[in-house]
């Protein structure tokens, strides 16, 4: 088989998370791509009975067949590490103290190379960026221990802009897209894994279906500060999701309820990020952010756990505010960050407190 001029070499993928991985498990499974998802058993049990599929609207909905050759699921445990040539990781920053994470990574660190679809970034990428204040990481990790064991040049992230959702929780396999944005990856320091991910990525933007191209594609020419982007996107709106009564609003009301502050937010994370080397090119302006918003009309995920009761979360807004701390932001920028990182803290303690005998 071949891609144009190129013979097709199909290669053997590992997803790790089988909630917001299966939107690029999908999208490269249909690319012909070997595919296998790891989730939790009960998470298996039921993509394996119901299927999995992308559902963008209008009728349009991916549906690739299951199966040892396209896309297959299995648990942590049950991984063999030389059964694949690269790994994307698409779990929660708590989530990789699990046991049954943590051995996981464990056992494919430095095997093959991993990149990593997480909102937080995990440190060994950020150990490839110099510039970077080190300061930033200090108690901000639920997993560090575990990252600590991970090559840094055997790594790299994406932002994660596609924005999906389990509309029935009794079919987890089955997700709507939301955003059907693109993930923009930065490179790997190594050329022989690039090379990997950039095949990857074009199968992946090839992919067709009955209804036309499918969305979603993997970008893999992008710099390094590439899925930095994400973090004013984040914090303007993610984070601002969360009332201080412990209420979640949808991104595009946190945003647009209080315009003007949501842009001075916004800016002062992108003069932060170009403090420390990123290009204008690499940033995606407050204004584009704020109209893609307006398809944003349920509250981020980070609210919507903090507002269930959840007791770890992702602590994305502490790295941006050591950011804005370290690189000399103004004294109200880093306040505004302050409050909203208290309301985060506060609403972990309550949920913490709520367990307690």
């Amino acid at each position: 088989m071949s891609r144009g001029d190129t013979p097709f070499r199909p290669r053997r993928v590992l997803v790790i998370g089988a909630s917001y991985g299966l939107l690029p498990a999908i999208k490269i499974a249909a690319a012909d791509h070997a595919v296998t998802v790891v989730g939790h058993p009960s998470e298996v049990a039921l993509i394996a009975q119901h299927g999995a599929s992308l559902d963008f609207g209008e009728g349009r909905v991916l549906r690739p067949p299951l199966g040892d050759t396209a896309l297959s699921f299995t648990t942590p445990g049950a991984v063999d590490p030389s059964g694949y040539e690269i790994a994307f990781l698409a779990i929660q920053e708590p989530q990789a103290r699990s046991p049954e994470i943590a051995s996981l990574l464990k056992r494919i660190g430095g095997v093959m190379p991993i990149a990593s679809l997480m909102n937080m970034p995990p440190p060994p990428f950020l150990d490839r960026i110099p510039s970077l204040p080190p300061a930033i990481r200090a108690g901000v990790y639920g997993a560090a221990e575990v990252w600590a064991a991970l090559p840094a040049e055997r790594m790299t992230l994406a932002s994660p802009d596609p924005q999906v959702f389990r509309p029935d929780p009794a079919r987890p396999g089955d997700l709507r897209v939301t955003l059907a944005s693109n993930f923009k990856f930065a490179p790997f320091a190594r050329p022989e894994d690039q090379e990997i991910l950039a095949q990857i990525a074009r199968d992946a933007s090839r992919v067709e279906a009955v209804w036309g191209r499918v969305p979603v594609h993997l970008l893999a020419k992008g710099s390094i500060f590439a899925p930095l982007a994400k973090w004013p996107m984040l914090i303007t709106g993610n984070c601002r999701c969360l009332r201080p009564d412990g209420s979640a609003m949808s991104i595009h009301d946190a945003i647009g309820s209080h315009p003007e502050e949501s842009r001075r937010i916004y800016d002062a994370l992108s003069k932060a990020l170009l403090a420390i080397g990123a290009s204008p090119a690499a940033l995606v302006p407050f204004d584009a952010y704020h109209r893609a918003a307006g398809q944003l009309v349920r509250p981020s995920s980070l609210a919507r756990a903090l507002a269930s009761g959840a007791r770890e979360v992702e602590r994305y807004d502490l790295l941006a505010l050591g950011l804005l701390r370290e690189t000399g932001a103004a004294p109200e920028m880093i306040e505004a960050l302050r409050r909203i990182s208290a309301t985060i803290s506060e609403r972990l303690d309550q949920n913490r407190a709520a367990l307690q005998p």
